[in-house]
């Protein structure tokens, strides 16, 4: 089952210049931002944060609906907002990478999913997915990326934004949303993000704009052990990535640069990435794709922006969109 086939709320071509708001749900908060134009320059109209109770949402997970259409329906009122572009969590999606047979382009979703078998544990007939083709030269096949999501997940994210009262043009998987706004616009590197939360780490491959890979690494890091836990974590995604078959003696595949972005970010957790991985490693900066940091200062601190950048990648405008 396609998402378009599901999210009757994906909007077609004319609904993309309206204004929407990027809104954010992790377990501890929900995050929105909304961005405006004025002329050729894009601006902060408004952004804000509600912190969410332990349980509300759990793991991705929303447990209780009625909180966070609550905390939606305040974001309508104080925010003026009335469309959004919303994040899906990270741990209750599957993402794998396949080769297909080169077949008409009618055929390539269902060739998909048989796939889907292999690769995701749960029954295909409770799934929702979509993909994108990542090589077109190569020889006798084609690689894809597929993203799928148990159904009833997307369905918790449909209802909280219906009962609302907001109008959802789109889902979007929260790496993906991340990745957006970390690199820059038609970057062609492949880079590991490191994104911080309060209880958890994400690790996401990058590369042509695109989310490969992803882990999550449930740890809260407050101190020197948990730090070299977590570098353990990256070393066996960086040995694993560059030893895959179709990684090998592809250069643009190598992995040239780690970002650091998130949620209290220790102040050298960058340099000691650095010091351990065959990349440099160093904190991101989520208005890359909208501001000269060197000409123009925004309103929100760099800690505030860091903690957003989930938000800000769904607000973009979508010219600028990866």
């Amino acid at each position: 089952m396609a998402f378009k086939n599901i999210l009757k709320h994906f909007p077609p071509p004319s609904f993309l210049d309206i204004p929407y708001a990027g809104v954010s749900i992790t377990d501890t908060a929900i995050r929105c931002m909304l961005f405006k134009k004025k002329g050729d320059k894009i601006y902060i109209d408004t952004y804000s944060e509600k912190a969410l109770e332990k349980g509300i949402v759990s793991g991705g997970q929303i447990k209780n609906k009625a909180e966070v259409i609550k905390v939606l329906s305040e974001f309508k009122r104080e925010l003026k907002i009335e469309h959004i572009k919303m994040s899906l969590p990270e741990e209750r999606a599957y993402l794998f990478t396949s080769k297909i047979p080169i077949v008409k382009e009618e055929e390539v979703r269902g060739v998909i999913e048989s796939k889907i078998e292999e690769n995701v544990p749960v029954p295909p007939a409770e799934l929702v997915f979509d993909y994108k083709l990542i090589d077109h030269s190569a020889k006798g096949h084609l690689d894809v990326i597929v993203s799928a999501l148990p159904v009833f997940v997307l369905d918790d994210y449909i209802q909280i934004a219906d009962e609302s009262d907001l109008t959802l043009l789109a889902l979007e998987i929260e790496s993906q949303a991340i990745a957006r706004a970390i690199l820059k616009k038609d970057t062609d590197n492949t880079t590991l993000l490191v994104h911080f939360g309060p209880e958890k780490v994400g690790l996401y491959i990058v590369s042509f704009g695109l989310v490969h890979f992803t882990s999550t690494v449930v740890i809260r890091i407050t101190g020197e052990n948990d730090s070299e836990t977590l570098l353990q974590e990256i070393k066996k995604l960086y040995v694993y990535w560059h030893t895959l078959k179709e990684n090998v003696d592809k250069p643009e595949r190598k992995i040239v640069e780690v970002i650091v972005c998130g949620e209290n970010l220790q102040d050298n957790i960058a340099e000691y990435i650095s010091q351990h991985v065959d990349a440099p490693a160093v904190v991101g900066n989520p208005w890359i794709n909208i501001f000269n940091l060197e000409e123009f200062t925004p309103e929100m601190s760099r800690e505030e922006s860091l903690r957003f950048v989930d938000a800000i990648g769904l607000a973009l405008p979508s010219e600028i969109l990866i």
